[in-house]
C-alpha cells in the first residue's frame, strides 16, 4: 500500500509536467513553477485541514496535486473547452497507475475534483476539504505575495491597474470565512483574512503619505453584498469618476462587473470577477 511518504516519484513527475506545459503556455524556454508551487500549497494546507477534518492525508495531498494538474496542458488553456478538471483526472489515472497508487484512492480523489466542478449540494468530506485549501491559498501574506508575483510575471507592478483588481482580494477576504465548508477551514480563514486586510489596507495609507497613488478603500453594498471597492479619489486628469456596477450570469459562477470612467476625459477602469458564494 502507498503512503504519503512514497509519494516522491509521482510528486516528481507531476511537477515535471506541469512545469513544461505552462513554459509552452507563456511560450517559454524557461520552465516556469507558478502552477506547481500552487499544487504543492493547496497540497501542504489540504493535508493540514484533512487532519482536523479526519480524512485520510494521502488522499488530501493526492487531491491537491492534481486539482490543477490540467490547467495548461499540451500548452493550451481550456483546450477544445474541455474543462480543465476532465483533463486533470486524466492525469491523475495516468500517474497514478504508473506510480502504484491503489484504484479506489484515484477514484476517491477524482470524485473529490469532479465534485466541485460539478458544485454537487453534498461534497464529500475530501472535496470539501480541497475546496478550502485551494480558497486559503489566496489569503493571508502568502497569498498578497502571490497576488503580486503573479503581476510581476505579467509584465506589472503596483499601478492605477493593479491596485484597482485589489478589490478583489479585498472582497474576497471579507467573506472567506463564510464560504468554506470545514470548521478548521473557516477559523483558518478568519485568521488570514485580517492578514490580507491589514496588508492592504497599510499599503493603500503607504501610498497616500508618499504622494504616490491617492486610492481610497470604500465599502459598497451590492446586490446584498458588500465590496469593499478599492479605487482613486479622481482621475488622474482631475474630473470626477463615476462608479457603474452590474452582475452577469456565467457558467461556473455569476460575475461581478465593476467600471469607473471619468465624466471629464472619458477614460475608464473596469474590473471582473466571481461573486462569493456565501454558504447557507
Amino acid at each position: 500500500m502507498v503512503t504519503s511518504r512514497d509519494l516522491g516519484p509521482i510528486a516528481t513527475a507531476l511537477r515535471d509536467r506541469v512545469r513544461k506545459d505552462e513554459a509552452q503556455y507563456g511560450r517559454s524556454d524557461k520552465e516556469t513553477d507558478s502552477l506547481w508551487e500552487h499544487l504543492e500549497r493547496v497540497s501542504s494546507l489540504a493535508e493540514r485541514l484533512g487532519q482536523s477534518e479526519g480524512v485520510d492525508p494521502l488522499l488530501c495531498r493526492l487531491a491537491g496535486w492534481f486539482h490543477d494538474a490540467g490547467k495548461f496542458a499540451g500548452g493550451r488553456y481550456h483546450a477544445d473547452e474541455r474543462p480543465e478538471e476532465e483533463i486533470s483526472i486524466e492525469c491523475l489515472h495516468q500517474l497514478g497507475g504508473e506510480h502504484g497508487i491503489e484504484s479506489d484512492v484515484i477514484e476517491q480523489v477524482a470524485e473529490a475534483i469532479l465534485q466541485l466542478y460539478r458544485d454537487d449540494p453534498e461534497p464529500t468530506p475530501l472535496a470539501r476539504v480541497l475546496f478550502d485549501a485551494d480558497n486559503l491559498d489566496k489569503l493571508g501574506p502568502l497569498g498578497v505575495a502571490n497576488y503580486f508575483a503573479k503581476v510581476g510575471l505579467r509584465g506589472g507592478g503596483v499601478s492605477p491597474k493593479t491596485l484597482h483588481r485589489l478589490t478583489v482580494e479585498l472582497t474576497y477576504a471579507r467573506h472567506a470565512p463564510k464560504c468554506l465548508l470545514t470548521e478548521s477551514g473557516r477559523q483558518l480563514a478568519r485568521q488570514r483574512a485580517s492578514e490580507t486586510i491589514h496588508f492592504v489596507t497599510d499599503l493603500i495609507r503607504t501610498l497616500q503619505e508618499d504622494g504616490l497613488y491617492d486610492f481610497r478603500i470604500e465599502e459598497v453594498d451590492f446586490n446584498g453584498l458588500t465590496l469593499d471597492v478599492v479605487s482613486p479619489a479622481a482621475c488622474p486628469c482631475g474630473g470626477k469618476l463615476g462608479r457603474l456596477i452590474w452582475e452577469v450570469p456565467g457558467m461556473k459562477c455569476s460575475e461581478i462587473h465593476l467600471k469607473h470612467s471619468c465624466e471629464a476625459c472619458g477614460k475608464s477602469q473596469e474590473i471582473r470577477f466571481c461573486r462569493p458564494r456565501l454558504q447557507s
